[in-house]
């Protein structure tokens, strides 16, 4: 199974934000770089998902990592799945 992320809406909304922010303030072509590190982080946290800081200062779970000036928060969860020939499949 490939490792994978979710993004909250609430995040998804902050990215964009942030994005245009800095479109606006820098141009287009920092803004397209941001999201590329963006996108490249989100991918190393679901590959390896103690890579950030633990942060349970913040809420026990959450870990953190910057890219730029931004830090980004995160939890990690592991789903675990069913193979119904070791166990009943409702």
């Amino acid at each position: 199974m490939t490792p994978q992320f979710r993004l909250t809406e609430p995040a998804i909304q902050d990215i964009e934000q942030i994005a245009d922010y800095i479109a606006k303030k820098f141009g287009l072509t920092q803004s397209e770089l941001f999201l590329s590190k963006l996108d490249a982080k989100l991918s190393n946290f679901a590959q390896f998902p103690k890579l950030g800081r633990q942060r349970d200062e913040i809420l026990p779970g959450i870990r953190s990592l910057h890219i730029d000036n931004y830090l980004i928060l995160y939890m990690p969860i592991y789903a675990h799945r069913r193979r119904c020939r070791d166990f009943p499949c409702d």
